[in-house]
Parts: structure tokens; C-alpha cells; sequence
């Protein structure tokens, strides 16, 4: 699948590209735009090369359009709400099937955001909200919101049957709430002070002074409660495990740095609680020991790498610099060529690598490395500026410099060593 051309990559994509450009207001005015699919390249090209002079040179050489970098700006700017369109009608074709076993979990769904930001920029403009499955390397959703949108598990595609795994962020009563109404298994990790907790007869759980009791010899348990806000007091499982001291002096030293900035002296019992991961879970004790709770829990951390590798293998956040109007269509359709990359990516038999414990698991790295670049590729093949540079006079027109009130040094100096030799004939050189 990865040899084809721009074409069937179109064709990956099941949507009418024409149509759906026109509803949404992008495709109004052809004015050298032959297609919506010649639209979307167009687009594309501008999220990869991100300069519109290069663009417009590109579309030149693959016979897309003519026209000027001010029209393209134009046409991507106007595209934002079919990016957005496309962008979720990708994720239905690329995020896999729940299994149909109801005896058994059906989904791993690991949750975490991530904030994306203009150069230039003072602070957070975007927050990427993923759902993400470790073991198909697959999304299950995908949002894009502004800063003011906080991280959460209200839409992130949750269905009964998944066991949802996220960090201390989610670890409140409006995100637990989501999981349990959907039928769903969490394991969410907590601090000592955002979810008030109570036993099972309604009587106030006192989480710090439950850590300082443990022994100095336990290294993990649990203990049965109940959300304080939660009115149906279902059960759930606390459960405690020490980290390694080297960590827990990390994470007290950081403490200490996070309060010492707004000048105050850290919290006693958060100092204790950073010795603890503690998690909140749903999950039967006679299935899921505490040892695996806390085991599976590292698996979350594989949604922080999906992170790392869209953002330095795929450059989702290399965008046009602060104040630019256009960064957000680019962030879009960089989302859009990620997710037809993820849609090979799902052709491969992930799962039978990772099964052999007798070989060493796959590099991931590597894989959405070549596989993005076979997209880049795809969507701007190379060969295109062989056939420029043969023939530069197509491109005449978009690598003149625009017209500026200064001038280019060059065309001066030619100018002025024309006008010294006209009016100044040079002699031949004498021979003596």
C-alpha cells in the first residue's frame, strides 16, 4: 500500500473530496482549482514545505494550479472547517473495531493532551486530546480544542467494555463519573487532595493518614472506597504502591521547587503522597492483583511517546510563527497526513511482533519515520523538481521577488555597472 500513488491515497480517504469541500465553503470559486482532492494537496503541500512561494512552485511542477501565494493563503485559510471535517472522518476509518468478546475487556484506551503552540507564542493556543490503543498503534479519538479546554474524558470515545488508562489530571470526580456511567473500567492515577474519598459506609477516608500508617516493609496494597460525590457509592479499589526512594526524593524536590515559586512551603502530606503512585480502579481484585494494577498502570506512558513521535518524526508542531491566522489550518492538515500515515500503519501485524518473546520487540520509531516519509513523498514526489529544473521559465513567475520600495542590491549594481560602461567605453589593455 505504500507504493501507490497520490491517488490511492485519495482513495484512502472515504469521502467525496468535491462535495464535501463545497458544503464546507472551501471549494466555492475553482479559480485554478480543478478539484477538492487538487485543493487537499495543495494544502498539504503548504504543511510540509510551510513557505507559500515553495508552495506555489510545487503546485507549478505537479500541474495542480498557476496561482499566485496570496491565493493560496486564500484558499488555505478558508479551508479550516473541511480540515476539521476530514480530520474526523479519517479517525472513523483509522480507530479499530472494539473486540466482540463480552466476557472480556475489549479495549486498552490510554487518555492524555498535549499542548501545541506557535513560535513566538506566549503561551498555550492548542490542546491535542488523544485516545490511544498501545497495542494497535491505532487513535480512537481525536481532538483539537483551544487553550481554555481542559483535558478530560467527556469525549474521548469511551464505550463499555474499555479500561481506560490516564494520569493524575483525570484523577477528579467529573472524570471518574464518566468512566463508571459508561459501563468502563479505569485506572486513574490520584493526588492525596483532588477526589474526596470515603469508606464503604459513608465514614470519611483520610488518605494521608491511611499512607502514614503503612509499614516501611510494604511496598504495595489497597483498600476499598467510595467517591464522596458519587450518590450510587459504588466501590472502588485504592490501591498504593511505594516508588523507588532515588524517584520519591525527585518528586519531593519538585515539590519543593513548585512552592518555593509562589513562595510558600509545600504541603506536609503532599511530601508524604510523593513516596505513593497511587491509582484508582474499578477493576475485580480476584482478577487484577494490586502487582498488576500497578504494572499495567507503566503502560500509559506509551500515549506520552505516540506525543513525542508525532512532534519530532512528523513535526506536528513546526507551524507558521505567532501571530499567523494560518497556523491552525496547518496544524489540521499535518493531523490529516498523520492519520492517513497511522492508516498504513494499521496494516501491520503489530501484535504478532510483540507476541514472540523469543525476538526483541519492533523500534516504533523507525517504522512512523518511513512511513511518514513515504506520505511526504507521496504528496510531493521529488521527481517534480527534476522536471523544474529543466525547464525554470514555468517558475519565472513565482521566483521573482515582490515589488518593495527597497531594492535588491543586485539589480542595482548591474544597473550601475551598465550605466559606467556606457558612458565610459573601456580601452584594450596596453601591451607594454
Amino acid at each position: 500500500m505504500l507504493a501507490k500513488d497520490w491517488p490511492e491515497l485519495v482513495k484512502a480517504i472515504p469521502d467525496d473530496l468535491e462535495t464535501s469541500a463545497k458544503e464546507h465553503h472551501a471549494l466555492c470559486r475553482r479559480r485554478g482549482i480543478k478539484s477538492g482532492a487538487d485543493l487537499l494537496r495543495l494544502i498539504l503541500l503548504y504543511a510540509i514545505v510551510l513557505s507559500l512561494r515553495l508552495t506555489a512552485v510545487w503546485s507549478v511542477g505537479l500541474q495542480l494550479c498557476d496561482i499566485s501565494r496570496q491565493a493560496i493563503e486564500k484558499r488555505v485559510l478558508n479551508s479550516t472547517a473541511w480540515l476539521r471535517y476530514l480530520v474526523a472522518v479519517l479517525l472513523q476509518a483509522v480507530a479499530p473495531a472494539p473486540a466482540s468478546d463480552s466476557n472480556a475487556i475489549k479495549r486498552l484506551v490510554l487518555r492524555d493532551g498535549s499542548v501545541i503552540s506557535r513560535p513566538g507564542s506566549s503561551g498555550t493556543e492548542w490542546r491535542l486530546h488523544l485516545s490511544w490503543q498501545p497495542f494497535a498503534l491505532q487513535p480512537v479519538e481525536l481532538t483539537i480544542t483551544d487553550a481554555h479546554t481542559a483535558e478530560g474524558l467527556a469525549g474521548a470515545g469511551i464505550q463499555a467494555g474499555d479500561l481506560v488508562l490516564a494520569d493524575r489530571a483525570y484523577g477528579i470526580w467529573r472524570e471518574v463519573q464518566v468512566v463508571l456511567d459508561a459501563l468502563a473500567y479505569l485506572v486513574i492515577r490520584l493526588t492525596w487532595s483532588n477526589l474526596p474519598l470515603c469508606t464503604l459506609d459513608g465514614q470519611s477516608f483520610d488518605l494521608p493518614a491511611w499512607l502514614h500508617s503503612l509499614p516501611e516493609n510494604q511496598h504495595m496494597t489497597e483498600v476499598t472506597v467510595c467517591a464522596v460525590d458519587d450518590p450510587g457509592r459504588r466501590p472502588l479499589r485504592l490501591v498504593a504502591g511505594r516508588v523507588p526512594p532515588e524517584k520519591a526524593k525527585e518528586a519531593r524536590e519538585a515539590a519543593c521547587r513548585r512552592a518555593r515559586k509562589k513562595k510558600q512551603e509545600p504541603h506536609p502530606n503532599t511530601l508524604v503522597a510523593a513516596g505513593f503512585c497511587l491509582l484508582l480502579t474499578n477493576l475485580p481484585a480476584h482478577t487484577w492483583p494490586v502487582w498488576t494494577i500497578l504494572a499495567w498502570y507503566r503502560v500509559r506512558w506509551q500515549v506520552e511517546w505516540c506525543f513525542r513521535r508525532w512532534k519530532s518524526l512528523c513535526h506536528l508542531d513546526q507551524l507558521p510563527a505567532y501571530p499567523a491566522q494560518i497556523a491552525e489550518p496547518v496544524l489540521l492538515a499535518k493531523i490529516i497526513i498523520i492519520l492517513l500515515m497511522q492508516q498504513r500503519l494499521g496494516a501491520l501485524s503489530w501484535a504478532d511482533w510483540w507476541a514472540d518473546p523469543h525476538e526483541p520487540a519492533p523500534v516504533v520509531s523507525i517504522v512512523v519515520q518511513l512511513a511518514y516519509a513515504r506520505i511526504c513523498d507521496l504528496i510531493r514526489p521529488t521527481a517534480v523538481i527534476d522536471q523544474l529544473l529543466q525547464n525554470p521559465t514555468l517558475l519565472l513567475r513565482h521566483l521573482r521577488s515582490s515589488r518593495r520600495k527597497r531594492s535588491l542590491q543586485l539589480t542595482d549594481a548591474l544597473q550601475q555597472l551598465g550605466n559606467l560602461f556606457a558612458s565610459t567605453p573601456l580601452s584594450p589593455p596596453s601591451l607594454c
